[in-house]
């Protein structure tokens, strides 16, 4: 058992607790719920499952919290982020092995999703002196026309499972260098290192009571967790990452009652190899982009497309190399495809890929489920006509396509109702850069893979993947804080009448 477990949790017997006002509580229906391991079905950890009233309370608790926390001054708030830094990099060890074990992540994927960590708390901390004001010509003599921003006050976060330490701590860490305060609600699937690791590690910085608060509840209680949030006047910032689906229906709900919301959810990622490509360098980066985390990353890319004249050398080393690459344990420092984090997942690529089977498509390899994994898998024959062509598969397969103009690409690569991620890969690096302009996506990587992200660039997704929302400090600015326009006249003006 890992050294945290057992520091909070005695051989299991005594369920993980909330986190509410800086005390570690049961919660008020002392509900409990069982977090599994994905690799063997066994029980990682026992969970308080959250009630109305304990959601109530961590709402109540991060507004008491909110006023004081904002007058703080700058170096106050960022001093407790930079500490949190610190911590971190000793218990980096404990966080990767949480993830190994808590949500299947190999140990480089476990490694890379840590190495995020120090890099957010820093250049949130950065952002609690970043200059949020501006000023503005005015058409009237002696007038003065600036801008203010103050926080919004509570942000209701809601994280997933598949980058559960990073992108949690990316929903509510800027918005806490802002002034405000947090409530999150982590995956069922990843509630330890989703959330309640990060609490213990923001209380050890010294945050004050009631400023980040954490919520765990079984999948049941999800929808209550969402509709809170939607519905207290008390949160003011709706931020989810998950599913387009579930992002859809709080999106709809929070206009209804105009609260914003800041999204992530899926995408479907193209890859464009253009002819002039390095065939083995873009193997590499399809082969990364595609399968890293079991291909369980909203920027995971499932459509390959690659130029007719290297499109058979492309796909007879891309299955060679996939090959290498069998089910693995996550534990087991060469895993690259670990298991799927739960049966619900499993089935679901099960039958997207037998379904495209059925309908003509081949399988180059895998194709098949062994135990809690799937087989990485390569598909060639894809058609519009099925559904693995327009829904994202959240799952170690990728498909290959040929295509024989650039605007064929482009029209393939723009052909879904997604807009998260893609790449292009060529050897020309400014024709790269002038096709990415005409990417819809809300990121394009140039000679690189799909699967990038650095704390203090605007990570987005354009359409079903987030409608525009912007992760990290700019976006933070605008979404965590209420600008308000004040003019002063500083001398009389005529007026006309």
């Amino acid at each position: 058992m890992l050294d945290w477990l057992r520091k909070h949790a005695a051989a299991g017997a005594e369920s993980h607790k909330l986190f509410i006002g800086g005390e570690w509580t049961k919660g008020a229906s002392r509900a409990v719920f069982d977090d599994k391991e994905p690799a063997t079905g066994e029980r990682f950890a026992r969970v308080s499952d959250a009630a109305q009233a304990d959601v109530d309370a961590a709402i109540a608790a991060a507004d008491a919290a909110q006023p004081g926390w904002a007058a703080l001054p700058p170096a106050a708030r960022a001093g407790v982020l930079y500490k949190a830094a610190d911590l971190f990099a000793e218990r980096q060890q404990d966080f990767a092995q949480a993830l190994m074990a808590e949500t299947g992540s190999g140990f480089g994927k476990s490694m890379f999703e840590c190495s995020l960590i120090p890099l957010a708390l820093r250049e949130a901390a950065g952002l609690a002196t970043r200059e949020v004001g501006e000023v503005y010509p005015s058409q009237v003599p002696g007038k003065i026309n600036r801008t203010v921003r103050s926080p919004v006050g509570v942000v209701g976060v809601i994280s997933p499972w598949n980058f559960p330490l990073y992108l949690s701590l990316r929903g509510f860490v800027y918005a806490l260098a802002l002034g405000n305060t947090a409530v999150l609600k982590p995956s069922e699937d990843s509630p330890v290192v989703g959330g309640l690791m990060l609490a213990e590690l923001l209380k050890d910085a010294g945050l004050p009571d009631g400023v980040f608060n954490v919520i765990t509840t079984s999948r049941d209680g999800a929808a209550m967790v969402g509709d809170s949030f939607v519905n207290d006047p008390r949160i003011k910032v709706v931020s989810f990452t998950g599913s387009t689906a579930v992002g859809k229906l709080l999106n709809t709900a929070c206009a209804e009652v105009f609260k914003p919301v800041v999204l992530e959810l899926g995408g479907k990622n193209p890859i464009i190899i253009l002819e002039d490509a390095d065939v083995d360098r873009a193997v590499d980066l399809a082969f990364f982009g595609s399968f890293l985390h079991q291909g369980q990353i909203c920027m995971s890319a499932d459509r390959i497309l690659v130029a007719e004249s290297l499109y058979d050398t492309f796909l007879e080393k891309l299955v060679a190399k996939t090959r290498n690459f069998v089910p693995t344990k996550p534990e087991e420092q060469t895993c690259v495809v670990g298991p799927i984090i739960n049966s619900r997942q499993l089935k679901r690529i099960e039958t997207l890929i037998n379904e495209a089977r059925a309908a003509g498509a081949v399988a180059h390899c895998g194709g098949a489920v062994e135990g809690p994994y799937y087989q990485a898998t390569i598909l060639t024959g894809v058609t519009p006509g099925m559904r693995v062509w327009h829904e994202e598969i959240f799952g170690p397969v990728t498909t290959v396509t040929p295509f024989s103009t650039v605007e064929e690409a482009l029209a393939m690569a723009n052909d879904t109702a997604y807009g998260l991620s893609a790449s292009i890969i060529t050897g020309d690096v400014l024709r790269g850069e002038v096709l990415a302009e005409r990417v819809n996506a809300g990121m394009v990587h140039v000679n690189d893979s799909t699967v990038h992200d650095e704390p203090h660039c605007p990570f987005s997704g354009i359409g079903a993947s987030g409608g525009g929302s912007k992760w990290g400090p700019k976006g933070a600015i605008e979404a965590f804080t209420t600008q308000r326009w004040i003019s002063t006249q500083r001398e009389a003006h005529a007026l006309p009448f």
